[in-house]
């Protein structure tokens, strides 16, 4: 993967230490732009390309909140992970305790949709890693709610790829459900892409009390191609539009 990235000078140095850094400065040829459009932009429901959003609604316990948007409905279980079972990893698992969402993304609707919930430790690469973490996710807080989120984001501004970062996801057909496991390490950390791309870089408050879960979903599925990892395709990286971003109402955290 190659980076341009045009920076002043106020803004050079400037690093989050809990975010990887930002990637090397070149200056090779410009190669291909990937275009990515900011949250909050005309509204695209999900398994259509225009018109307005659809209505959600959100039920469920203290720990379990579930979701529909359009054809979409998101079901997603938080818990506490004390402990590794069978051995350092477990399907991306990671050694340490922490936060676990469970999760079922199941389509009403009749067109198939592309779920990007196979998100690597770092975009970039212009192919899927093989050994990629199913289970990671972005950390990061939003109006004061701890948020676990499987999506794209923008490339920052004045960022250039010359070849564009893919980012792992599954079709889902109509009629069928998807299962997965989200995890975030306690205490909290901030986890979102280096500073080659927009993202959240305030640190999470380690007292927050509420969660939710996220997930980018919309229409591309026939963009969608295989990846190294068995049953995932990779897509190109785009920011989630309008109400792509699936994310179920805000829960109190579980108690240790």
């Amino acid at each position: 993967m190659v980076v341009f990235i045009d920076m002043d000078p106020q803004t050079r140095n400037r690093r989050n230490p809990r975010v990887a850094p930002a990637r090397p400065l070149l200056t090779l040829a410009v190669g291909a732009v990937l275009a990515a459009g900011a949250c909050g932009s005309t509204p695209s429901p999900v398994g259509q390309p225009t018109g307005a959003p659809t209505a959600t609604a959100s039920t469920g316990s203290s720990s379990t909140r579930t979701v529909t948007v359009g054809s979409v409905r998101l079901e997603a279980t938080m818990g506490r992970e004390g402990k590794v079972q069978g051995g350092a990893t477990v399907a991306g698992m990671s050694v340490r305790p922490g936060l676990v969402v469970e999760y079922r993304l199941a389509n009403t609707g009749a067109k198939p949709v592309l779920a990007y919930d196979v998100v690597p430790q770092d975009l970039g690469s212009a192919t899927l890693p093989a050994g990629v973490d199913v289970q990671h996710t972005w950390v990061y807080e939003q109006s004061g709610v701890l948020r676990l989120s499987k999506q794209g984001f923008a490339p920052a501004p004045n960022v250039r790829f010359a070849a564009a970062p893919v980012i792992g996801a599954h079709t889902v057909a109509p009629g069928k459900t998807l299962t997965g496991r989200a995890y975030a390490v306690w205490p909290l950390v901030l986890d979102v892409p280096g500073e080659s791309f927009s993202a959240p870089r305030q640190r999470v408050d380690p007292s927050v009390g509420t969660w939710q879960f996220c997930v980018q979903v919309d229409g591309r599925a026939a963009q969608a191609r295989p990846s190294a990892v068995a049953g995932v395709m990779q897509v190109p990286v785009a920011a989630p539009q309008g109400d792509q971003l699936v994310c179920t109402q805000p829960a109190p955290i579980p108690a240790p």
